[in-house]
């Protein structure tokens, strides 16, 4: 007996060593490319690489998607900290491909996860659902971290505010068409209309996404009203907090957004349900797919 918890003692610290030993390594290697290497594509797809690399080789070795996520865990946390570190001091060139670091430390080993469960059949490796709810809740946290910086501190990101008004805006479309005239009239350029478009959609993209995950087996109406809940909530507290930043047009672009994550949530499921024959994220029990049972 005392034998036996031995050495599964044993199997989970040299687990817990070599999860170390690679995050150590992805981080040197990511680090030495972006200080020696000039292209941001070829210091992403550097770090990108090795990121896959080890989590394969944690899978395989462990045969669960627990340790992928305690190594996504370590190597995002390591990365905004050398992150946080460059931008108080001078520990590294600050550019861009800092922050591309991080996204790709949280979306490579979920990628190769994601494809990895829907490949696998469910039968070799545990633990998916759990790795995915954890490394969401990271994104989640982080995500909501920068919604409220952006829209509650006054000089967050100017450059997605390039026509901030003094005045609330309650007139629908009232700010994008001030802008194409703008534009007509050569007073500002068409990145600024582009951006301003770009920045008030994309930005809820993830929310829509995640609400209709959440909510995937409640009805229409109860997903429509949720992905207007959280851009209606954050206008009215801007209201009151930073009028000039109020304006009407966030609410229907934020929805766009979340129409747009919405669809990216069922295309995600179809392409996972196509291959693998079950739903997203369905549990053991539902690893059969039933053509005539979508919940969604």
């Amino acid at each position: 007996m005392k034998a036996g918890v031995t050495m599964h003692r044993r199997s989970h610290m040299e687990l817990s060593s070599m999860i170390v030993f690679l995050s150590i390594i992805s981080i040197f290697i990511q680090y030495t490319a972006y200080y020696f290497l000039d292209p941001a594509y070829l210091v992403l797809g550097i770090g990108g690489l090795i990121v896959v690399i080890c989590t394969h080789v944690l899978l395989e070795r462990s045969l669960t998607y627990e340790s992928c996520f305690i190594y996504t865990l370590l190597i995002l946390f390591i990365s905004i900290l050398i992150t946080l570190l460059t931008y108080r001091g001078d520990f590294l060139p600050t550019t861009n491909s800092l922050y591309g670091i991080i996204i790709i430390n949280w979306f490579m080993p979920t990628l190769y996860c994601f494809v990895h469960s829907m490949l696998d059949g469910g039968s070799r490796h545990e633990n998916f659902n759990s790795f995915y709810r954890n490394v969401s809740i990271i994104f989640v946290l982080i995500y909501l971290g920068i919604l409220v910086y952006g829209n509650f501190y006054q000089d967050a990101f100017p450059w997605a505010y390039p026509m901030a008004s003094k005045q609330l805006n309650f007139t629908p479309f009232w700010s994008i068409a001030t802008q194409i005239e703008d534009y007509i009239n050569d007073l500002i350029p068409l990145s600024d209309i582009l951006t301003y478009l770009f920045v008030r959609t994309l930005t809820y993209v993830p929310y829509g996404y995640y609400i209709i995950l959440i909510l995937r087996k409640t009805p229409k109406l109860v997903k429509f009203i949720a992905l207007l809940f959280l851009p209606s909530i954050i206008e009215l507290i801007q209201y009151f907090q930073i009028p000039t930043r109020f304006d009407i047009d966030d609410v229907v672009y934020a929805f766009i957004g979340g129409i747009i994550g919405a669809g990216l949530f069922y295309l995600t499921n179809g392409i996972y349900r196509f291959i693998s024959g079950r739903n997203f994220l369905s549990s053991e029990s539902d690893y059969r797919y039933n053509s005539g049972s979508i919940y969604y």
